[in-house]
């Protein structure tokens, strides 16, 4: 299995039967694809991964003054082995910060410009992801092609939608720390809404699980941005869209093991009360609410 490589810079992307098409293909076989010219610039994200950057440097006692503590928020801080993504593995050994803008969100003050910087990538994800969401519709030929778009219109309002930007940080692995069995820095798993980009830097470490059930190394493709779908997206459609296992692996290699490692995952999510009923209508899946439905995985994960 590769990963492809989708080029965004055609226009009106969501008029071109070429990138839908290929979306589609992804979506179908693989559930992963890569994103290059995908309109969100650059500096946007270099700014954002710089302040992560700074944010976590903190020391531990300043960023638990703004730790999560609330499933039905799911913002803030979230700690080293705090996290079971593979709740038969042992914690994972990454750190996180979630914001889902609204007025529940928890904002650091930090002496550094946290907030205007992570909403300005939030906003500009948005936008992209809606793009995604109509190429979906058109791809699966359903009868109203803004179908997936009109259950997203709440994103960015804490009360109505979950949808969360993560910042992530795999912290350097020395010599003496206590590796558990089993233990990796993310879990084997498969993200829980509709639609994930992620952004990640060039160590290296993410996994993507073959239908063969072996795992291949996702590359680093410079620019671009990983997009794959969530469980929820996967039942939404019956199965014909694939929410692929994925996990990030402890390197073997001693350097990158001592080496820190970024992303940054933006989790689109339906609207809270969207009811989620298998579009071809065969109930293979039984309905549910996309707020019952996070609430249900959250509380498998912490």
């Amino acid at each position: 299995m590769e990963l492809p490589v989708i080029d965004f810079s055609v226009g009106d992307v969501c008029s071109n039967d070429r990138v839908i098409s290929q979306l589609h293909e992804a979506f179908t076989h693989t559930g992963f694809v890569f994103i290059k010219n995908h309109g969100i610039e650059q500096q946007k994200i270099n700014l954002a991964f710089e302040i992560a950057k700074q944010f976590f440097k903190l020391p531990l006692p300043t960023k638990l003054l703004y730790q999560r503590n609330d499933n039905s928020k799911n913002s803030g801080y979230v700690c080293v082995e705090q996290e079971s993504l593979n709740p038969s593995q042992p914690a994972d050994l990454k750190e996180c910060y979630n914001v889902s803008p609204g007025p529940c969100q928890i904002w650091p003050d930090v002496g550094f410009p946290f907030k205007e910087t992570i909403q300005n990538l939030f906003l500009a994800c948005e936008q992209l992801t809606l793009k995604i969401l109509e190429c979906m519709g058109k791809g699966l030929q359903l009868e109203d092609p803004q179908f997936f778009v009109k259950a997203h219109q709440e994103i960015g309002d804490t009360e109505k939608n979950f949808t969360t930007l993560r910042l992530l940080h795999y912290p350097p692995l020395g010599e003496n720390t206590t590796i558990k069995p089993g233990q990796l820095r993310c879990g084997e798993h498969v993200d829980y809404g509709s639609v994930t980009l992620l952004f990640q830097d060039s160590i290296g470490g993410l996994q993507v699980k073959h239908s063969s059930g072996e795992y291949i190394n996702a590359p680093y493709v410079p620019d671009a941005v990983l997009v794959n779908l969530g469980a929820l997206m996967q039942n939404w459609t019956a199965d014909k869209y694939l929410a692929t296992p994925h996990r990030v692996l402890i390197p073997a290699d001693e350097t990158k093991r001592q080496t820190v490692r970024q992303s940054i995952a933006f989790f689109a999510h339906p609207d809270n009360k969207c009811l989620i009923k298998c579009i071809d209508g065969s109930n293979k899946y039984p309905p549910i609410t996309a707020e019952d439905d996070l609430h249900e995985r959250l509380a498998r994960t912490y």
